[in-house]
């Protein structure tokens, strides 16, 4: 496909920006245009550095340019960690960060769980043997090492990297059991703008939400906590905003598609899924496959719950704004709950991409260099030939 119309087919899928003028209110509420949300899902993660790489090159965005026309990145475990080279314009690093992915040796088991080793089957499924033999020690919180990880991280994100638009992630406080934001954002912006966003942020999320800077020492463990897979890695420590030392873990418990991110501060949002329509699984094998099968259906419903209501209470916000001004007030007149919608649910255009089909490796096969290479053309090819969808909960298929 030529560049302009592979642009032109994203201008007419509703991928340009939009022209049309915010109110006041509108832009103190939704501060950003268009978000990209990127899903966690381990080594899945090369189909959206395809996406991302596709994106750059037909839109012909060079290394350390925005990403147009996204205006914030959003993003859970590995997408927190792809949404770091799309905040930075690091499109080039992105790409030969998965091309080498295979060289670290990143899933490790821990030394005292190494000698349960079965060639013919997957580290999951060891570590299912381990924890079935000598089990889990009151000591040891996961089976897997976290240095290999957490290195690959802090020798791949340089915080010095000037941003480019802010960025958003989602962790887990584990001790405290509430879902946590952080974020980072590019110099002169705004002093004002994290409290705006905090601000939208509760009016969505809840008025308990915890929104916080990722300070440049706080930033590497941060992204490796939203990508600390419950059982597989130690829950990583971090002081909670009153200084608590706190224990903090994957992200995808609470949000793996942080669509609420998007749609409390953004005008629209393009999501990136990295799982087909489900298809069921009838032979559980162990115990550690049905544990993952839980947090796969719970990880699922959630993204269910997040995309519907923003889904409706964007054509309720919608339906209302069409209104006049003494339509609206004689509506709202005496319904207090009614009035209070108006001001507070924000309105986002909801757009996704998936996989058709599974992606040819697991979800902890960094190892695995040919599937990620597949899954990463994968992710190229699909954002070139089909772009993003609109949502539509009749049509949306978990």
């Amino acid at each position: 496909m030529e560049r302009r119309n592979f642009l032109a087919a994203l201008g007419a899928a509703g991928v340009a920006p939009a022209l049309v003028g915010a109110t006041p209110a509108e832009e103190e509420f939704a501060p950003f245009g268009r978000a990209l949300v990127l899903s966690g899902g381990g080594a899945l993660g090369a189909y959206q550095a395809g996406i991302i790489g596709a994106l750059a090159q037909w839109g012909g965005i060079r290394d350390g340019s925005p990403l147009a026309p996204y205006e914030l990145v959003c993003g859970t475990s590995i997408g927190a960690l792809n949404g770091w080279f799309v905040a930075t314009g690091q499109y080039s690093k992105l790409h030969d960060l998965w091309y080498g992915a295979s060289a670290q040796d990143l899933v490790r088991l821990k030394p005292q769980y190494a000698a349960v080793h079965d060639p013919e089957s997957g580290v999951l499924n060891r570590a299912a043997s381990v924890v079935s033999l000598v089990g889990l020690t009151q000591d040891e919180k996961g089976l897997l090492q976290s240095e290999p990880v957490f290195d690959w991280i802090s020798n791949s994100v340089d915080p010095n990297q000037p941003l480019l638009m802010p960025f958003v992630w989602a962790t887990t406080n584990l001790t405290l059991q509430r879902p946590e934001y952080f974020y980072v954002r590019p110099q002169g912006v705004s002093a004002e703008l994290p409290q705006r966003v905090e601000r939208a942020l509760k009016l969505s999320l809840g008025a308990h939400t915890v929104v916080r800077e990722a300070t440049p020492e706080l930033l590497h463990r941060a992204i490796f906590a939203s990508a600390a897979l419950p059982l597989a890695f130690d829950p990583v420590l971090i002081r909670d905003p009153e200084g608590t030392m706190n224990a903090y873990c994957d992200g995808g418990v609470a949000s793996n598609s942080p669509v609420g991110i998007a749609h409390a501060v953004s005008r629209a949002a393009d999501v990136v899924l990295l799982d087909p329509p489900f298809e069921g699984e009838t032979n559980y094998k162990d115990a550690i496959e049905i544990a993952y099968g839980c947090f796969g259906t719970m990880q699922r419903k959630i993204l269910e719950g997040e995309m519907r209501t923003a889904y409706f209470q964007s054509i309720g916000k919608r339906a209302l704004s069409r209104l006049t001004g003494p339509e609206r007030a004689r509506s709202t007149r005496g319904i207090e709950l009614l009035s209070n919608y108006m001001q507070s649910v924000p309105e986002t255009d909801l757009r996704y991409i998936r996989p058709k089909e599974t992606l040819p490796l697991t979800v902890i096969g960094f190892s695995d260099q040919v599937g990620i290479g597949k899954a990463y053309r994968i992710g190229w090819e699909d954002i070139v030939s089909r772009g993003f969808s609109p949502y539509d909960w009749q049509t949306f298929q978990l």
